[in-house]
């Protein structure tokens, strides 16, 4: 195997499960992407408008509360 595949291989990240994590675990908006389906373009946007699920900010970034996620995805 060549070190460019082993690298590619090493990027894929598992989506995480909402239904397992505690509700106070912090995701970022790429996992926000990666489990609701839509465009990190569209979470960033929606951000800046006041809509999507509510955004913590830890050391000046984005972070979702698994809790909040739930939260949005149900009313959704």
């Amino acid at each position: 195997m060549s070190a460019g595949v082993a690298s590619n291989a090493a990027a894929v990240r598992p989506v995480p499960d909402l239904g397992k994590l505690p509700g106070e675990t912090l995701i970022t908006r790429r996992q926000l992407s990666e489990i609701s389906s839509f465009a990190l373009i569209t979470l960033k946007v929606w951000a800046k408008n006041g809509r999507g699920p509510r955004i913590t900010v830890v050391e000046g970034r984005p972070r979702y509360r698994v809790r909040d996620v739930r939260e949005w995805m149900g009313a959704a």
